[in-house]
């Protein structure tokens, strides 16, 4: 079947209200007449949908590489669909709108066909990073069919630290504890030693609640065939050696391992990063880790699996929830060749601890920015002021594009409300656009687009990416 060829196509359905298709959705074309184009959506519904486009519709014999972040709240859930039609998730939040999201992206699975996920990325052990992709699993029993969604990873990708049960008898782990065993390093730090393979090996004792969770999940998948788990680290080239044939490469920046002697044995480690000092200038500054504390928040933060992923001209960098530390020590090992990307997933839903050589060094032409409001417990004031203020100084080119998935959301005056038991009002509002961006490349054109409240009303750019690295933006989207 072809695909849409235009940036923005208003497409009149035989039922219901005209809505808005996009560069590279799969459409059957019947034929045409009385000056438009009769077609079939095929990827809208669980059924395709029929209707007609004004003028005669441009087409193309292959799909775009498709990306889009999803709005997850406090978060990442990133998605990939090839040009040949591979899925890969990057994490996947801590509710359930990731994998509201995949059920209605990807109707028809069951039990007996799943939908085959080529590669699910774990980028870290945080919970909103990956207990949102345990929904999916449980919406296979969701009351409303639609929502529904079975899936089956062929690979499970992660950085290999399992973070434990925060207390024992009773009292809190020290961090030091907490992500397994460790062992001195020949400077002074210390490194985690036991690096995971395999998650679902674990005893349930060495995990805690979300990661429990997270082991049964996969155990249900691989009962419908195997997984491949591997621990990804600096310098893999063989994790995504199966994006090879459609001209995608994937190079795996982090987390860097080092070495240390164990038992008589040499051993890859991930060192133990140290909790930052309160500074605001910690952005341009750095700081010295000597002599602070060691935090394992940070440390899994700092080891997320950083990809940059390059589809001809355009390629894209995904940090997960870097920090500066690790952003310091990324921007030291690697030039800036190595690292300017057009397309920048900010690490840590735009927190204040960031590297500004590093987001320098990467000088993107987009940069997404995934954080939304989900209650006052997840609340870290992202993205933050000082952040956002770096980002126009780094951009590419005078023209700097930034999205955020918080920003990108519409939500509608409701006025008073009661609870669905009646006991009590409040003043409401109803989010009826969730902030979704979209980007669809051929490895030259760039098109990034949101959604609105307003039906036909998109926030679109389209940009050209030479061989060079330069971006030129067009002074408008093509529409119909």
């Amino acid at each position: 079947m072809p695909f849409i060829a235009e940036d923005i196509v208003r497409f009149t359905p035989d039922r219901g209200s005209p809505f808005s298709l996009y560069w590279g959705e799969e459409v059957e074309v019947l034929g045409n007449s009385g000056g438009r184009t009769q077609l079939r959506v095929l990827e809208r519904g669980a059924r395709p949908i029929p209707g007609s486009v004004a003028g005669r519709l441009p087409t193309q014999d292959k799909r775009p590489l498709q990306f889009m972040m999803i709005d997850v709240q406090q978060g990442d859930g990133l998605m990939f669909l090839t040009p040949a039609g591979r899925k890969i998730f990057v994490d996947g939040g801590d509710n359930e709108l990731f994998a509201r999201f995949a059920a209605a992206r990807f109707r028809g699975s069951s039990a007996e066909q799943p939908l085959e996920v080529d590669a699910m990325v774990v980028t870290h052990g945080d919970a909103d990073h990956f207990g949102g992709l345990s929904e999916i699993r449980d919406s296979e029993t969701h009351r409303t069919l639609r929502k529904r969604l079975f899936i089956h990873p062929r690979r499970v990708f992660h950085n290999g630290i399992v973070k434990g049960p925060s207390t024992r008898d009773s009292k809190r782990v020290p961090d030091e504890e907490l992500l397994g065993a460790t062992v001195p390093l020949p400077d002074g730090g210390l490194g985690i030693r036991e690096l995971v393979d395999d998650p679902t090996a674990l005893p349930d004792s060495r995990l805690n609640v979300p990661f429990r969770r997270w082991k049964n999940s996969l155990l249900h998948w691989a009962g419908r065939g195997p997984i491949e788990f591997r621990r990804l680290a600096r310098g893999d080239r063989e994790a995504f050696e199966f994006l090879a044939d459609e001209g995608i490469e994937v190079e795996v920046l982090g987390p860097g391992t080092r070495h240390a002697t164990v038992d008589g044995r040499r051993q890859s480690v991930l060192e133990f990063l140290r909790e930052p000092p309160k500074d605001d200038s910690i952005s341009v500054a750095g700081f010295d880790p000597a002599g602070r504390a060691y935090s394992a928040s940070h440390t899994i933060n700092g080891h997320s699996i950083t990809l940059r992923l390059r589809y001809g001209n355009v390629r894209f960098f995904l940090g997960g929830d870097l920090n500066q530390q690790a952003m310091a020590t990324l921007n030291a090992r690697y030039s800036k060749a190595q690292l300017q990307s057009e397309i920048l997933k900010i690490p840590h839903h735009g927190s204040a601890d960031f590297d500004f050589r590093l987001l320098k060094s990467i000088s993107p032409a987009i940069s997404l920015i995934s954080s939304g409001d989900e209650s006052s417990r997840t609340e870290y004031i992202h993205p933050r002021a000082t952040l956002l203020g770096a980002l126009g100084r780094i951009a590419r080119s005078d023209v700097s594009l930034v999205f955020s998935t918080e920003l990108a959301a519409f939500f509608e005056l409701r006025g008073w409300s009661k609870t669905n038991d009646g006991k009590r009002s409040y003043f409401g509002f109803e989010r009826t656009n969730f902030g979704i961006v979209h980007i669809r490349t051929d490895g030259e054109r760039i098109l990034v687009f949101t959604h609105s409240g307003k039906r036909g009303m998109n926030e679109a750019y389209r940009l050209d990416v030479d061989a060079r690295g330069k971006v030129t933006m067009a002074k408008s989207i093509a529409r119909r």
